[in-house]
């Protein structure tokens, strides 16, 4: 049955912590629209919301479809597989499985700690609703969350089907055809929906879990450069597959504001990194170990950790 209550939060480390856990009604009904579209419609997500719903995504970093990696032996909990056991008990029905299983002479991803099971029966709407936000296409990026939380595997028994079906990053149907294939995979899935992770979104390497979206706004010091204006700057920083990003979002300059990536890619401001000490456009991702700021002229203004 939905439930509409206040609650703690499941996100403990989140560094800016302050959610409040809207109706599962209302959330399954939107996630059943497949785009969950009217998100925007409704009171701006708090900051946690902000963070595991990808609002607003870095658009033009996204990963591609995850290679199939084999499992070893080391039956641990991934950070990944907790995190989306802790999203999904948030928005949906159902209850966390297995994630790691002391299976080491099998080829299960529950040896390595990098599957979950979610335990929903294939006949709770529920269970439909977490399968169509997963492999909706998002901003024509076909099964973007499924990429975004580094995801090689789903399997279940998808409603009016026989037998266990099976959908593979690394072994896709063409587009416009059905994801599901059928596979002879172990245990009976219309009781539950198991995902495998790939080693990246298995340690929460992905650009799901973006790390803060920063506000900075120019101290005195960079305001003289500016013409005496408190230039603002938004930012976002994220982890890719091997290192840590900082990406422009929003610019607020002395005569208008930058809030695409096209305005941002075609204005006069610029993004410094002290990677290769270069001058790149605006919203192009910059390397967060390097010193980092955009510049318009002699206006710069530093795109600080502390922000």
């Amino acid at each position: 049955m939905p439930r509409d209550c206040t609650v703690v939060s499941p996100y403990p480390n989140h560094p800016e912590e302050a959610i409040v856990r809207r109706s599962r009604f209302v959330l399954s009904a939107l996630a059943a629209l497949v785009t969950l579209a009217p998100l925007a419609a409704i009171q701006k997500p708090a900051s946690a919301e902000v963070t595991e719903f990808g609002w607003p995504y870095p658009p033009n970093f996204i990963e591609g479809f995850a290679a199939e990696t084999p499992p070893v032996c080391d039956p641990t909990d991934k950070p990944g597989p907790v995190r989306l056991a802790q999203f999904l008990d948030f928005w949906f029905d159902g209850f966390r499985g297995e994630i790691h299983r002391d299976a080491c002479g099998s080829t299960s991803y529950h040896k390595e700690g990098r599957a979950l099971d979610w335990m929903i029966p294939n006949s709770n709407p529920d269970a439909q609703a977490i399968i169509d936000f997963m492999l909706a296409r998002v901003d024509g990026e076909r099964h973007a969350r499924a990429r975004r939380w580094g995801l090689e595997q789903i399997i279940w028994i998808p409603p009016g089907r026989t037998g266990n079906h099976i959908w593979k990053s690394y072994d896709l149907n063409p587009p416009g055809e059905d994801p599901w294939s059928p596979c002879n995979c172990t245990g009976d899935h219309s009781t539950h929906i198991h995902f495998s992770f790939s080693p990246a979104g298995a340690m929460k390497h992905t650009t799901w879990h973006t790390v803060l979206d920063r506000t900075h706004v120019a101290t005195a010091d960079e305001r003289q450069n500016c013409g005496g204006f408190a230039v603002t700057v938004k930012f976002w920083v994220y982890s890719g597959p091997r290192h840590t990003w900082k990406h422009v979002r929003f610019i607020q300059g002395p005569n208008r504001k930058y809030d695409t990536q096209a305005e941002l890619e075609n204005s006069s401001w610029r993004v410094f990194t002290a990677n290769g000490n270069q001058l790149l456009p605006a919203n192009t991702p910059v390397r967060a170990d390097f010193v980092a700021e955009v510049r318009n002229g002699d206006c710069r203004v530093r795109l600080r950790d502390n922000a």
